[in-house]
């Protein structure tokens, strides 16, 4: 059966969240396996164990959802649609973490699919964060500045290599 975000109980929103960063835990977990470069698999450690705080994070968050949240259409369904878009078209989707490595010929392109997961993730969240209360939306907020600070150090790496 199919889902609509403008139905979602807090508990289903949480959890598509949580897949998210469970993917993006198994992405950095694995390419530390393959990356040739000390630093990258250091800062590949480092995004793991963020992903994993993450992961608690939002469990904690789902308390603080607004579970009334009526999002502003220009036809019925157009907001089920478009964040529907952003979790299907996500880079990382748990299924396909093995199909993406295999994909990988160098650090660089650890680097790139890991910089476009954090951007699709900011996106995500910033959608997410207009369903929570004002406590909700201060811990994504939070969230959203960890995930910038994460593209920073990968796009430091990839300017030096």
């Amino acid at each position: 059966m199919g889902w609509s975000i403008t139905q979602f109980r807090g508990e289903e929103i949480i959890e598509i969240a949580v897949q998210m960063e469970e993917a993006g835990k198994l992405f950095y977990e694995k390419a530390i396996q393959i990356a040739a470069d000390a630093e990258l698999k250091e800062i590949l450690s480092f995004l793991a164990q963020e992903e994993d705080k993450h992961i608690q994070d939002f469990r904690k968050l789902g308390e603080k959802l607004d579970y009334n949240f009526l999002p502003g259409e220009t036809y019925p369904g157009e907001y089920e649609d478009y964040v529907r878009s952003l979790v299907t078209s996500h880079v990382f989707n748990i299924n396909q973490v093995e199909d993406l490595l295999k994909d990988i010929k160098s650090d660089k392109d650890i680097i790139r699919l890991a910089v476009g997961f954090e951007k699709d993730t900011i996106v995500f969240f910033h959608e997410f964060k207009n369903m929570g209360n004002q406590a909700a939306q201060g811990v994504i907020e939070d969230l959203i500045r960890e995930e910038r600070g994460h593209i920073k150090k990968l796009s430091a790496i990839l300017n030096n290599m």
